[in-house]
């Protein structure tokens, strides 16, 4: 009995001692930072273009070097974005203990949106800079820890990516207008000989043949309650042509104050703008006319009506040439540059054949006037 005593006793004490040694030879880790920190290891580009088709493509892989804290513990890593350079508030992208995330191009465009960029070419910001530009900054934080209270942890430098919206290319199609009145030689206050006024590219262009008086572009033909008058533009912000004013009539209509002829008018809905510029003449040069190869002598073919240019000279027979702007040799509008165009030429002319293709007059030498008929399409003589 008292052998079977002294062994148990023993036996406890052994199984004391063992554990008591095991409890002092536990190694107790404490993680610190490395003073070499936490960066960012890929390559940034210098601007990243967004467009919302590409939304789900990686815009960018954040990677970095792993973070050392001097002890054999898990590490985690947060991304964090910002809209300002110093992150005194951010959103966290993303927890991961690997070392890299990826970044969409949606959400870039995202933050974009928090900044106020469009893609809209018409939207500009306050200093009347294009509205499709900004930064987004990020850095990665490393920690060991619950993530909460107070954990050990290291924060890299903040990067910022340059994000620029794609902005839309107008597609070509866009909504004309109409317009009358008795400013308008050929369309007065008549919905049956309203003038059109097509647009492509966000820009309504049409040539008029102005005198004054007062006139008002509509949306909707026949119908009149869809006029816009020069007050409207006005509030719209546009800048609108010297040639025009506003006629203080009771429709507070357009009233052109130029001098009467035929103009191209513009309105400009990207710029907001609306501008005149008053046609020009072609001009004949050459041997045929009166005033041969000299700009001196050259004879005008002035715009009688819209896209018709007539002029009265004295033919030679000989070569000529047509041009679009005075003293401009490369300005120049030979024979099969109007064929190309689907002109028919009066018979008494002829391809010259010569090293500029010039027009050759064939016919019976004397006073003639002829005529350019764009329009139509023909040149003839009478």
């Amino acid at each position: 009995m008292k052998n079977i005593l002294s062994i148990t006793i023993l036996t406890l004490l052994g199984l004391f001692m063992l554990s008591s040694c095991e409890e002092e030879n536990e190694l107790i880790f404490t993680a610190v930072p490395s003073e070499e920190g936490i960066t960012f290891s890929n390559d940034f580009s210098s601007n990243y273009l967004l467009s919302a088709e590409l939304e789900d493509n990686i815009a960018e892989r954040f990677v970095w070097e792993e973070a050392d804290f001097d002890a054999p513990t898990n590490v985690s890593y947060d991304l964090q974005a910002s809209l300002s350079a110093t992150l005194d508030s951010f959103d966290l992208v993303g927890t991961t203990t690997d070392n890299q995330i990826a970044v969409t191009i949606g959400q870039l465009l995202q933050y974009g949106a928090q900044l106020g960029l469009d893609n809209d070419p018409g939207t500009t910001a306050p200093d009347g800079s294009p509205n499709n530009k900004g930064t987004v900054y990020f850095r990665v934080r490393a920690y060991v820890g619950a993530g909460t209270g107070n954990p050990t942890e290291m924060l890299s430098d903040i990067v910022g990516l340059n994000i620029e919206l794609v902005e839309q290319v107008p597609t070509g199609a866009c909504d004309g207008v109409f317009a009358l009145g008795d400013a308008l030689v050929d369309a007065q206050w008549d919905w049956g000989t309203a003038l059109t006024i097509p647009c492509e590219q966000e820009v309504l262009s049409a040539k008029i043949n102005f005198t004054n008086g007062t006139f008002r572009f509509f949306t909707t033909q026949d119908d009149w309650a869809s006029g816009l008058n020069y007050p409207y533009f006005v509030g719209e912000g546009y800048t609108i042509d010297a040639n025009f004013e506003d006629a203080m009539d009771g429709d507070n209509n357009f009233q052109f104050v130029g001098t009467p002829g035929i103009y191209e008018l513009f309105i400009d809905q990207n710029a907001k703008t609306i501008t005149l510029e008053e046609s020009g003449p072609l001009w004949l040069v050459g041997e045929a006319t009166p005033g041969g190869w000299d700009w001196g002598g050259a004879t005008p073919a002035f715009e009688d009506d819209v896209d018709v240019w007539m002029a009265t000279l004295a033919f030679n027979n000989g070569t000529f040439r047509f041009f679009t702007t005075e003293g401009d040799w490369d300005s120049g509008l030979n024979y099969p540059y109007f064929i190309e165009e689907g002109y028919t030429i009066d018979a008494n002319f002829e391809d010259g054949m010569d090293g500029d293709n010039n027009f050759r007059f064939i016919g019976t030498p004397g006073t003639y006037t002829i005529t350019v008929d764009d329009k139509n399409k023909t040149i003839t003589l009478n």
